[in-house]
């Protein structure tokens, strides 16, 4: 152990599998396979119930100074204990227990995010079912509580929890932020899932009809949600109640506005986990992350114990050069601000959108260096209008593009310093 208070000792190992994939079935999104598990209660020191569920990843890269790694990941047991962290150079592992667990006593499925504004990280959990909380952190390890953020009395429900957060405009309500979360209904004895929205990621308005209601099949729950963005649309990915507090992974595609879907909407089977180990009937809780040009998919499994997997899916061709191009729009409507820094050499900013500068050619970028040089560090601030072009939670949180749109961008907005 060193003073920085881990140890490198302490490391969770991933376990790749041969078998015991889960079962996909043909719809919009792509396929998922199983690759691991990411945490085991018995590799830990400090694992309350033998508990893991609702994982959540944040990137630490130029927010946290001397970082533990590139990557923490948090859990909690399913009980209101605590939140524990795990860290990592790699998305995929090895993930190292944080030596000081809990980072936070109380909270149960923590949801972390990085909110630029307030240059902080924001996390979310509930202590008691009845409300989601908010705690803020600059480090990532010492939180403080900051407010309740959404309640079951608001919407009369018997819960309001297992909430995601993601920064996603929604102009009917002038809102930035959206927050999804599981709410049971008494009377109806359904429990579903709901939409709330902010300005700040700090002071909600919880919306009275339920985003996503269970259909027949689903055991009259469908909780845990999160949002997945795929070829410009949206869906609601949650998982049904066929198995032991948990069960198959499923989604269903909502419009732009988040309009409620209700119990309509056509399901689709995104994981039917297999009755073996690791899995066993049941998965839980999973939040989508895209790195190294693959999607990774974190979730809760199995029980006694409970385990935190991941899986991934390749791009195919289309959508990989889809992401490569610009990830947001950049026409007059959408973009109100553009500002750059490119770190080291690149001294070169983009300023507010000008006239197109006729001198620019493409040999003027080629001559900065590669593509991987001219794109490091860069930062780009967009104010949106109109549009939202994020196709998932990206936990880097910077637009990459192509060497072509790149000249497509400056010849029609900017010009040099």
């Amino acid at each position: 152990m060193n003073s920085l208070g881990f140890s490198f000792t302490a490391a969770c190992c991933t376990l790749f599998l041969a078998s015991g994939n889960a079962t996909y079935a043909e719809g919009p999104l792509p396929e998922f396979k199983l690759q691991g598990i990411v945490l085991h209660p018995k590799d830990l020191e400090y694992s309350p119930n033998e508990d893991l569920i609702h994982p959540t990843i944040v990137k630490t890269e130029g927010r946290i100074k001397n970082p533990l790694g590139k990557f923490y990941l948090y859990h909690a047991p399913h009980k209101h204990i605590a939140t524990s962290m795990a860290y990592a150079d790699r998305i995929e592992g090895p993930w190292n227990e944080y030596n000081q667990n809990p980072v936070v006593k109380g909270p149960s499925a923590p949801d972390i995010r990085w909110i630029e504004e307030q240059g902080k990280f924001f996390m979310w959990g509930h202590q008691k079912n009845s409300q989601t909380e908010l705690w803020t952190s600059e480090d990532g390890i010492t939180f403080e509580y900051h407010s309740v953020s959404i309640t079951a009395k608001n919407i009369g429900t018997r819960n309001a929890t297992y909430s995601r957060v993601y920064e996603y405009p929604l102009k009917k309500y002038d809102s930035k932020y959206i927050m999804l979360y599981s709410g049971f209904i008494e009377g109806r004895e359904i429990r579903c899932v709901w939409l709330a929205h902010s300005k700040d990621a700090e002071n909600w308005m919880q919306l009275k009809t339920p985003l996503v209601e269970p259909i027949e099949g689903e055991m009259n729950d469908c909780y845990g949600p999160s949002l997945f963005r795929w070829k410009g649309k949206n869906y609601v990915v949650y998982q049904d109640h066929t198995s032991w507090r948990g069960g198959n992974l499923k989604y269903v595609e909502v419009d732009q506005e988040l309009n409620p879907v209700g119990a309509g909407g056509k399901r689709y089977v995104l994981m039917d986990p297999p009755d073996e180990p690791p899995l066993n009937n049941r998965i839980r809780g999973a939040e989508f992350y895209f790195e190294n040009g693959k999607i990774y998919l974190y979730s809760s499994a199995s029980k006694d114990p409970r385990l935190i997997v991941y899986a991934t899916a390749e791009f195919d061709e289309p959508v990989k050069n889809e992401l490569n191009n610009l990830s947001q729009t950049t026409d007059n409507k959408s973009v109100e601000t553009v500002k750059t820094s490119l770190l080291e050499k690149k001294k070169r900013k983009i300023k507010k959108p000008k006239k197109a500068n006729s001198d620019t050619t493409k040999e003027d970028i080629s001559n900065q260096g590669s593509l991987d040089e001219i794109l490091k560090g860069l930062e780009l601030k967009t104010i949106y209008e109109t549009s939202f072009d994020e196709p998932i939670r990206m936990i880097h949180e910077y637009n990459i593009y192509d060497l072509n749109e790149i000249m497509k961008f400056w010849d029609k907005f900017c010009k040099y310093d």
